[in-house]
């Protein structure tokens, strides 16, 4: 179990942190398993249970799904021993404040925690000793946006997010509201892109190596606006927030009166593809395995959270992004049915292509994660 790190880390650990909650709605005790709707000959089961807060995933090199659970600070095994398609899970770590997502890398698993990057060895399927501080994240407070994402990029070196601190505002930390790299086999952090309010879901495409990420938009300007973001990051580019929202309008916030814009509407970058407003992408992944048809192989899935500070019931499903000609043309419903009769039943947060070709999704609200596969009852 984590330890104590530097006093420094000890005050961040455990200073408050502000983030939005899921929707106070009645919640059932059981799965909806049956008002979920996927297309047809896809079938969506229950895989494991009780892990309230699950968030992203990772398969181990050993092929066991783990997933980061935000809310109790873990990270937690999901082994299928025998084979029947429902996970026995195991506690392997705690004490990670806000565990939100994992990556393997040269015998590491890294978990990106809020105050921190921590990495512990790994080795015959367990962690090995103590997670060890790997590099430090900014962690003022209070904060709107605690999560923070970590990837292995194709070129190796560890690619992580960090959201804003505030709804709007610029950000006395640089860090923040970007992604940014850690340098080659170093702890030292690099700015990649700027300008990402919270990109907190963002994979490659196995076919193309392009970077994609959502992100997140502002709250207070209506249900309708402006629209959450699916970007095409590229290095060194300017994504706009704070300064432009939407297809790069000035945004119009008292936050910002008499602030001069850090980047120009000619020289940021819109959004390669609106998503709904408030609909809060927490993922984005490639569909990596081969059990699904050929038009799911290869294809990006988002999970749409769900609206938390507006009335309307915004998102809650799973969807894929259709693509024509290397561009996001369209959302596709993928899984629906986590709301009914207005009441949510489910979140979705976290997707992951298991070893077994299935495509699993974290439900951080009732803590269930699900298993959908094609062609199998």
């Amino acid at each position: 179990m984590l330890r104590l790190l530097s006093t420094a880390l000890i005050v961040a650990f455990v200073a408050p942190v502000v983030f939005s909650q899921a929707p106070a709605t009645p919640q059932p005790d059981v799965p909806p398993l049956a008002d979920l709707r996927l297309p047809p000959g896809f079938s969506i089961s229950l895989f494991a249970s009780g892990l309230q807060g699950a968030r992203h995933m990772v398969v181990s090199p050993e092929g066991v799904l783990l997933v980061a659970r935000r809310r109790t600070n873990e990270v937690v095994a999901l082994p299928d021993a025998n084979k029947d398609g429902v996970a026995e899970p195991e506690v392997l770590l705690s004490g990670l404040t806000n565990a939100h997502s994992l990556a393997f890398k040269d015998g590491y698993l890294y978990i990106a925690t809020t105050p921190a990057v921590m990495r512990v060895k790994w080795a015959k399927g367990r962690p090995v000793g103590e997670p060890e501080l790997f590099g430090e994240l900014p962690n003022s407070t209070p904060s709107l946006h605690v999560s923070r994402t970590i990837r292995v990029g194709r070129d190796g070196r560890l690619y992580v997010t960090i959201g804003s601190s505030c709804n709007v505002c610029v950000e006395p930390d640089a860090r923040r509201t970007t992604m940014q790299v850690f340098a080659k086999d170093s702890a030292k952090l690099e700015p990649f892109a700027i300008g990402l309010r919270n990109a907190i879901g963002f994979d490659w495409d196995p076919a193309t190596g392009r970077l994609w990420a959502t992100d997140a938009g502002q709250d207070g300007a209506g249900s309708g606006f402006p629209p959450d973001e699916l970007n095409l990051v590229e290095g060194g580019k300017h994504y706009g927030y704070p300064f432009f929202v939407g297809d790069n309008l000035v945004n119009d916030v008292p936050e910002l009166k008499g602030i001069q814009p850090a980047v120009t509407a000619k020289d940021a970058v819109p959004p390669a593809f609106a998503l709904p407003p408030h609909a809060t992408g927490i993922d984005l992944r490639f569909y990596t395995g081969t059990q699904f048809p050929a038009a799911y192989r290869g294809a990006m899935f988002v999970t749409l959270h769900g609206s938390s500070t507006i009335p309307e019931r915004i998102g809650y499903k799973v969807v894929r992004v259709v693509m024509k000609d290397g561009r996001p043309v369209a959302l596709e419903d993928f899984v629906t049915g986590w709301v009914k009769d207005g009441a949510v039943t489910g979140r979705p947060a976290g997707l992951m292509t298991g070893p077994d070709g299935a495509l699993y999704i974290s439900d951080d609200n009732r803590g269930f994660v699900y298993r959908v596969t094609y062609g199998q009852k």
